[in-house]
């Protein structure tokens, strides 16, 4: 039985992550349950009787659930979605774009090799018994801007034996010619939209300075009416901290959008070259649950993916396990955020090529990679957010050298501190008790978020 006993003011947050239980307790009760925990015969005292009897009651000394499974290095890779990093060019110029989207000469994936990916997915899938694949468009760049070959690699896509997903992520600054053919074809839209004005315009520029903000809420507004399922994605620099809340008031009463992704921008591309990732940790879970107050009062959520404890996974994410991501050269990566060949984790995270003759994949390369993240889940065990975050994001933790990748920093701090405060506010919410009834939630996050 997995049990942690976290400190809370003059008390203790009890959670058994695998059974989806948190009560709040004081110390005799933690220690009760601590040692009953290491021991389920463990003698109690009388005067422990009637507290022994409560756990016992709620289920909290009942057995762990089997712990849920990942892949092995020597599993076969048999990928069902197909993500296309489909160009690096970009209307716009993020100030933390992870990609550095739009600068040099664009790249853009030949619809041959989109087309070979694609096959091997849905072949995949067939032999598994699914009842679909996927494919989502994705990348260092905008992807509708290359609409020539997303037309193409979607009809390819629908004309295969088996039923296909489509999804892609975008800035919204779509062309007009453009939006009736993408919401007619797309099943899902990622849609990029910082929160208030200000902050988008500031953060999320066109390429010649001027704003973005109108027409990326106009994208939003057109997938309501249009009534295709999208999310929007927010990301927070530091100057933009305090901005979150009203920057999520203000979307959620002009959009429908139903779910909102808010990340800190991390160390990458531009952000680290020009500083401006996100240091203020602690102030952001402060404005992170303001902001989950407004979504709220609005019957929306708001989800950080450092802090998931409404997911047990051994896994932070199933790109290695169920996902071909494809890169604009040909080469086969573990994220789709190491996108490009100057990328300097690409060493790390490419384990293979596809080209005119099929894919090829380096299992070595594939392997170790499986191994070190691995080896970070297991580093961090005796953390009660290990079956929520395992081991948290490789892009974010895994280093260039190798030599920091179990360093645990303030991006571990910040997964604590929000899985915390949410399981403290669902057992306030559930009268003392959180029994993992988080369904609602579950069903509209992005499947890899589930």
């Amino acid at each position: 039985m997995e049990l942690f006993a976290v400190p809370f003011q003059d008390a203790w947050l009890l959670y058994r992550p695998l059974a989806r239980l948190a009560i709040v307790a004081n110390r005799a009760m933690a220690d009760l349950a601590s040692r009953k925990a290491a021991d389920p015969d463990a003698p109690i005292a009388e005067q422990e009787r009637e507290a022994c009897d409560y756990l016992r009651a709620i289920g909290f000394l009942d057995p762990d659930p089997p712990p849920p499974g990942a892949s092995t290095p020597n599993d076969p890779y048999r990928p069902t979605v197909a993500v296309l990093c489909l160009t690096t060019a970009c209307n716009l110029r993020c100030v933390y774009c992870y990609a550095r989207g739009g600068e040099g000469s664009p790249r853009v994936l030949p619809i041959e090799l989109g087309r070979l990916a694609i096959e091997t997915a849905c072949r995949n899938a067939r032999r598994k018994g699914e009842e679909h694949f996927g494919l989502v468009f994705h990348g260092g760049g905008e992807p509708t801007l290359a609409m020539r070959e997303m037309r193409a690699l979607v009809e390819h896509a629908r004309a295969m034996s088996l039923q296909c997903r489509i999804s892609t992520a975008s800035n919204g600054c779509w062309s007009q010619r453009d939006e009736d053919w993408l919401l007619d074809n797309i099943d899902e839209v990622s849609l990029s939209l910082d929160g208030a004005e200000a902050v988008q315009n500031r953060q999320r520029p066109f390429a010649d300075g001027s704003s973005s903000f109108g027409r990326a809420l106009a994208a939003a507004q057109t997938l309501d009416r249009r009534r295709v399922a999208y999310g929007i994605r927010l990301t927070v620099t530091d100057e933009a901290i305090e901005e979150l809340p009203a920057g999520l008031e203000r979307l959620c009463r002009e959009t429908a959008c139903q779910v909102f992704q808010v990340e800190p921008a991390f160390p990458h591309g531009r952000a680290r070259h020009d500083d401006r990732a996100l240091t203020r940790h602690e102030r952001f879970a402060r404005a992170f649950f303001k902001g989950v107050d407004v979504a709220e009062a609005h019957r929306r959520h708001v989800y950080y993916s450092g802090a998931r404890p409404w997911l047990s996974t051994a896994r932070f994410c199933q790109a290695i396990d169920s996902a071909m991501v494809v890169t604009p050269e040909g080469a086969l990566t573990a994220c789709y955020e190491v996108c490009g060949p100057d990328h300097p984790l690409v060493s790390r995270f490419s384990f293979g090529t596809i080209d005119q003759d099929g894919a090829r994949f380096h299992e070595a390369s594939r392997r170790a990679f499986i191994e070190r993240i691995d080896d970070r889940r297991r580093a961090c065990s005796t953390c009660f957010c290990c079956w929520h975050c395992a081991g948290d994001c490789p892009s974010k933790t895994l280093t260039p050298d190798g030599a920091a990748d179990l360093a645990f920093g303030d991006r571990c701090q910040l997964n604590r501190t929000i899985t915390r405060q949410l399981l403290l506010r669902w057992v306030e919410a559930g009268g003392g008790m959180w029994r993992g009834d988080s369904e609602p939630l579950r069903r509209l996050l992005p499947e890899e978020c589930r």
